[in-house]
């Protein structure tokens, strides 16, 4: 049985899905679109070179949710930013049901855009990608306190009262909070679903090993791994004969074209014996909704077979 395609995806109500047809039907006017979904609530957040005009582009989102005929959601919470960070956003919250009706105003944080500090500044083009990369300031400790939590919790109660408390702040007005309550989710979320290994105290006499011999000691895809991690990407890897897979959360990359090319150059200058990744001719990148079905996906040659 065939996997359903994007679209049927996007019919059920599923976010990324959405966010990535709303990225192909947005890609000619330059304009990049980020997005979740918490109950009925769609939340897509729109960035471009210069601030989309709120008029039109209300009524074009409308117009292709409209088509799709999403039952799940009833109500859309669109925001709007330039990418410097320079223009003032707008946001709005509407019944999908009546678009016309009882349009709210939303406060947007022009913070939030993601921006240089300054000309001689560098970003790393992998990690400006990914959404929410920077750890929680504090530690694991301090991300069950902003999440009311105690130590133990399962992942399904900290995605409950994330939630949760993430709606409380976008009623108040508190993007701030909104975007802590983000970061501290997904590093709580990813400690608890990957936990370090357990620490082992050395023999006496013998001194801790080096970050190196520890890397060095790791199967080739956790090797990967934890490389792709230092470079602020959360990916899944895995081997099959020739292809490396990597896969990734869609809402997680903005970009996911730009993230492959940044990988595939970083590994065609990495030495591939060294990594245990001798025999891999092909890369393949895949961008996953939270049911971990296929939304996005690009093969890219490592090298040729040739020079095996």
């Amino acid at each position: 049985m065939s996997s359903p395609s994007l679209l049927e995806q996007a019919k059920t109500g599923d976010a990324a899905a959405i966010v990535a047809l709303m990225n192909q039907a947005f890609q000619a006017k330059g304009i990049e679109v980020r997005g979740d979904r918490q109950g009925d609530c769609l939340r897509l957040w729109l960035t471009s070179a210069t601030l989309p005009l709120q008029a039109p582009t209300v009524a074009y989102v409308c117009r292709g949710l409209a088509r799709l005929q999403i039952q799940p959601i009833a109500t859309l919470q669109l925001y709007a930013q330039q990418a410097d960070g320079l223009a003032d956003g707008w946001g709005i919250e509407l019944s999908l049901d009546s678009p016309t009706d009882e349009v709210k105003v939303l406060t947007v944080d022009k913070a939030s855009a993601k921006t240089k500090s300054s000309p001689d500044e560098e970003v790393d083009p992998v990690a400006s990608q990914i959404d929410t990369a920077q750890p929680s300031p504090g530690g694991i400790d301090q991300t069950y306190t902003l999440l009311e939590l105690e130590p133990g919790a399962t992942v399904k109660e900290v995605e409950s009262s994330y939630f949760k408390l993430k709606a409380q702040a976008i009623r108040q007005g508190n993007r701030a909070h909104v975007e802590d309550l983000k970061r501290a989710f997904h590093q709580l979320k990813d400690y608890l679903e990957n936990p370090p290994p357990a620490a082992q105290e050395p023999a006496p006499g013998d001194s801790a090993p080096s970050f190196a011999e520890m890397m060095n000691a790791l199967p080739p895809t956790e090797r990967l791994e934890a490389l792709l991690k230092q470079r602020g990407l959360l990916a899944q890897v895995n081997i099959q004969d020739t292809q490396l897979h990597m896969a990734w959360l869609a809402v997680r990359v903005v970009n996911p074209e730009d993230a492959a090319r940044q990988v595939h150059t970083f590994l065609k200058t990495q030495n591939l014996a060294a990594l245990g990744l001798e025999s891999i001719e092909t890369l393949v990148f895949s961008s996953l909704s939270r049911d971990q079905a296929i939304v996005w996906q690009q093969s890219l040659p490592l090298r040729s077979k040739s020079k095996r």
